[in-house]
């Protein structure tokens, strides 16, 4: 028994990092249909997806859920090793190794109920209407930064929609992806885009503090994205959570 633990454990110790099956944990936060948690199950086209990539890498994800900016502040403290959907800024890049490849999308829009009546090219043209927004979300320096625009603030992307059905206000800015979601979960709104605000390449992001590690970890995980494209993995999966939104 001695001998074939010891030469279990010899080869286990010949294989590349890639092979071996090492705990990675990572953060980020409920965003549905792209992170959706239920009680202690996770799940979502995100969280598949890393699962995926970390299943052929040979590492084992423990993925915890946080409000954004914590997640932010733990891997940048080194807390955690990586950090999945963010957006890549230069103030990130200073603490975070990018994949190169992406790994999903962030379509910040303006949205109405279909069949609304309100049409806008810029954001100028919304600055009668009230729009539905949620409390610390960052929609982009220029919306953000708009001083001319009503703004009110919902605690949830939830209770911005629910205000926005019992016509609280007649437009919301949101992700596409999570304001359709969670409106076809309510089985009555059905919304529309009405002003795209920004189009983002969203990635994984491993902590500086790893050093040459984390590099190299997002080196690998770029190149299992691109297998997870070329495969047709991820469209899969994207049509599995996105499709009829």
């Amino acid at each position: 028994m001695r001998t074939l633990l010891a030469l279990a454990l010899a080869i286990l110790a010949g294989l590349p990092l890639s092979l071996r099956a090492d705990k990675l944990s990572f953060v980020t936060t409920e965003f549905p249909p792209y992170i959706i948690k239920q009680g202690n199950e996770l799940s979502g086209l995100q969280v598949d997806i890393v699962r995926e990539l970390c299943r052929r890498l040979g590492h084992e994800p423990d993925i915890r859920v946080v409000p954004w900016n914590r997640a932010l502040g733990l891997v940048k403290g080194g807390q955690v090793d990586g950090i999945f959907m963010p957006v890549y800024t230069k103030e990130r890049a200073e603490f975070l190794y990018f994949t190169a490849e992406t790994s999903g999308r962030e379509r910040i829009s303006v949205m109405q109920r279909q069949g609304g009546d309100i049409r806008a090219t810029t954001l100028e043209d919304l600055y009668g209407e009230l729009i539905g927004t949620v409390l610390s979300y960052s929609y982009g320096r220029t919306f953000d930064g708009q001083p001319h625009l009503r703004k009110d603030v919902s605690t949830t992307n939830e209770l911005m929609l629910k205000k926005l059905a019992i016509g609280r206000y007649r437009l919301v800015v949101s992700d596409e992806g999570v304001a359709r979601y969670l409106a076809r979960q309510t089985g009555e709104l059905r919304l529309e885009t009405v002003l795209v605000l920004q189009d983002n390449p969203q990635y994984i992001g491993f902590a500086k503090t790893l050093g040459k590690r984390g590099e190299a970890l997002a080196e690998q995980f770029s190149e299992a994205l691109r297998q997870l494209k070329r495969d047709g993995v991820l469209k899969d999966t994207e049509d599995r959570y996105l499709a009829g939104l």
